[in-house]
């Protein structure tokens, strides 16, 4: 069902692998029916983005009344297919210099990164302060988007180690909807900080990836891992069809670079958001949160 031997990666400044037909073209087909045929969503989020997340009640009916959703469902929901891709990118990156400090000795096929609103601290109080000794669980969505959706440039959530992003359609490239990796423009050895949301201007792009049906993206979700989605223009094209998931660990990830850890600091604001929209930063000294 998922074709993952023949992963490639590509040239970027953190670990990307890009694989073609990785899911079957049917399947693909068998999939957007079932997403099209779900009665209800559990959000709409960056203009136009429609999801099924995993954790919800409306996840859980879609699965039961989807049978090869659930099938794919299953697969990235184990340990076995989590360790898989652990290992394909140390095998692919041997001399990358990003490392987890921590590594998750328990995979919990149950947990979930919860998508309701928080304010900074109440974020601050579910993640704790202790973050050793973490769990890895699958974070997981089913969407489709309409036209008018963008995500400006970011890194994901500070409990990601590996994300992924499977295509379930084709899309033309003038119709935008492309996953964008960018790189910060000046160079330096050693960065001691690194912003969750950094300005378009600090950024230049390295690589766009064009909707493809079956085509799936893989990267590892490190301080400097900026990506996001160019503005979809739904004319004369199918809506944009996808899978986006993350293997995550209950506590926040401790980064190193060439052995320099990078704590993360949530920024402080009273606003209740989703986990998603929440601003943290990776800086080379210890959290005081």
């Amino acid at each position: 069902m998922l074709n993952i031997e023949k992963l490639k990666k590509i040239k970027s400044n953190f670990p990307v692998l890009v694989g073609r037909n990785v899911i079957p073209k049917s399947i693909c087909k068998t999939l957007i029916k079932e997403i099209s045929n779900s009665k209800s969503f559990d959000d709409m989020i960056m203009g136009g983005r429609s999801r099924i997340n995993k954790g919800s009640k409306n996840f859980n009916n879609y699965i039961k009344k989807s049978k090869t959703s659930e099938k794919l469902f299953k697969v990235f929901n184990g340990k076995s297919f989590y360790k898989k891709i652990e290992s394909i990118f140390k095998k692919n990156f041997k001399d990358g210099s990003w490392a987890n400090s921590n590594i998750p000795k328990i995979f919990n096929q149950k947990k979930f990164t919860i998508k309701k609103k928080l304010n900074s601290s109440e974020l601050q109080k579910i993640l704790g302060n202790n973050y050793s000794n973490p769990k890895v669980n699958l974070d997981i969505d089913f969407s489709v988007s309409k036209g008018g959706y963008r995500l400006r440039p970011h890194r994901d959530d500070i409990t990601r180690l590996y994300n992924f992003l499977i295509y379930l359609t084709d899309i033309p490239k003038k119709n935008g909807g492309s996953l964008t990796i960018y790189k910060k423009k000046a160079k330096k050895n050693l960065r001691k900080s690194f912003r969750r949301f950094p300005k378009i201007s600090e950024l230049e792009i390295v690589k766009e990836f064009t909707p493809k049906q079956g085509t799936a993206v893989f990267f590892q979700s490190t301080p400097n891992s900026y990506h996001g989605v160019k503005r979809f223009i739904e004319k004369n094209c199918s809506k944009r069809f996808f899978i986006y998931g993350s293997y995550a660990l209950n506590k926040p990830v401790i980064w190193k670079f060439n052995n320099i850890p990078y704590y993360p600091h949530i920024i402080q604001n009273k606003k209740k958001m989703l986990t998603s929209f929440h601003d943290a930063n990776y800086l080379t000294i210890p959290t005081t949160n």
